[in-house]
C-alpha cells in the first residue's frame, strides 16, 4: 500500500514517518512549538493544514511546502516498494 499524504495528515504522523519533514518544516513555526515546549502536545491533533493556518504560512510558501513533504513520502515509498 503506498503512503497517502493529505493536508489533514496529522503533524506527528509526519514528522515520525519522514525524517526531513523536521528540517522543512522547522523555520515555518515547528521551532516555536519547540521552544514553547507543546510539540508533544499539539503534534498529535494538528494537522499540515492547521499548521499553515496556525503560522499564517502564505499560499505560496504552503504550495512549495506540500510539494517538498511530498516528495519525501515519494522517496519513502520508493525505498519500501517490493
Amino acid at each position: 500500500m503506498k503512503p497517502k499524504l493529505t493536508h489533514n495528515t496529522s503533524l506527528q504522523e509526519i514528522l515520525e514517518k519522514y525524517e526531513e519533514a523536521f528540517e522543512i518544516l522547522y523555520p515555518y513555526g515547528l521551532n516555536r512549538l519547540i521552544e514553547d515546549d507543546v510539540l508533544e502536545i499539539v503534534a498529535p491533533r494538528l494537522t499540515l493544514e492547521g499548521f499553515f493556518r496556525l503560522f499564517d504560512v502564505p499560499e505560496k510558501e504552503r504550495d512549495r511546502l506540500w510539494k517538498e513533504i511530498n516528495k519525501l513520502v515519494k522517496k519513502y515509498a520508493s525505498l519500501y516498494e517490493f
